[in-house]
């Protein structure tokens, strides 16, 4: 059997063309390497290097058999790296889920700092809803998701990112806009805009409200696909609606038709990384949610700098 030493003693003749420099590059004595490189051509059957008074030469098929172990040794080389890279940073590819009322959000704050520090990442986003986001983890077709839901199941594991307060979204023009403070006794079902089922955003708002299921399906027809169409209707005019913070800070500038409002008492969400306790890159995880968290601009707005009423005011 050759094995790798043998193939590196080659390379490292080869390299210096003599065998006292290469000897002492690869950390042996001259004896023991020129005995394995001659164990090594016995065993072959062929000669690799000539040797004369003048030095060392190579032989054709000895071109041939260096120019394989090379090739073979920058191959083993690249599976140590990957393996060390793997073990502690970000590195190769990630597939990585978000749910859509934090994905538009969110990524655009880590998403740059992450492909430039680590060029060798290969970072893939899906967006979708939770309970597709689970499945798809379940089915290894993700490795970890981004949620604001606690986990459904002892399989998985969580690292927790960030608390997050909702802020009631209402036109400039709407009476509760007026308000410092809002709270559930003001918000009136019939003019509350909600996402479609499934959506997570849509359940906390009901709770927030302590508005039943029943109760807002038997509500004005105005169901929208997403939070951007559920944010147009607030510009205009048709309603209001709960927004993550992070949305709000994103969405709200001077000249906006929206007003936004804290509430009370604060409500909020915990947005986390869910994963399957048996990942095996569980430190490659623990970096991206550090880089996440280290964003300026994550920090800036998750601290309601968004140019809103401080929801401080609410008790």
């Amino acid at each position: 059997m050759i094995n790798l030493k043998d193939l590196k003693y080659l390379v490292a003749v080869a390299d210096y063309q003599h065998f006292g420099k290469a000897a002492n590059a690869a950390f042996v004595s001259q004896p023991t390497l020129s005995g394995q490189i001659k164990k090594l051509e016995e065993r072959l059957q062929v000669k690799i290097f000539e040797r004369t008074t003048r030095g060392v030469h190579i032989t054709p098929i000895g071109q041939k058999i260096i120019a394989e172990a090379r090739q073979i040794a920058d191959h083993v080389q690249n599976i140590e790296n990957y393996a060390a890279a793997q073990s502690d940073i970000l590195f190769g590819e990630l597939k990585l889920g978000i749910i859509p009322t934090i994905a538009p959000y969110l990524v655009p704050h880590f998403l740059t700092q992450a492909l430039t520090d680590h060029p060798e990442l290969n970072l893939s986003i899906h967006e979708d809803k939770t309970e597709t986001l689970y499945t798809m983890l379940s089915d290894f077709q993700l490795d970890v998701a981004i949620v604001a839901t606690d986990i459904p199941s002892e399989h998985f594991e969580e690292i927790i990112l960030y608390d997050e307060e909702f802020l009631l979204a209402c036109p400039k023009t709407h009476p509760l806009s007026k308000l410092d403070c809002v709270d559930a006794r003001d918000i009136c079902p019939e003019e509350l805009l909600l996402l479609p089922e499934g959506h997570c955003l849509r359940d906390q708002t009901l709770e927030i409200c302590e508005l039943s299921k029943e109760v807002a399906l038997g509500q004005a027809d105005l169901r929208a696909a997403g939070l951007q169409t559920v944010i147009e209707l607030v510009r205009a005019g048709k309603g209001y609606t709960f927004l993550p913070q992070l949305a709000a800070c994103n969405m709200i500038g001077p000249s906006d038709m929206m007003s936004i409002r804290p509430f009370s008492p604060k409500p909020s969400r915990k947005v986390r990384m869910v994963f399957r306790k048996s990942f095996p890159r569980i430190p490659c995880l623990k970096a991206l949610a550090d880089l996440i968290m280290s964003s300026e601009s994550l920090d800036e707005n998750i601290n309601f700098t968004c140019g809103t009423p401080s929801p401080g005011s609410c008790s």
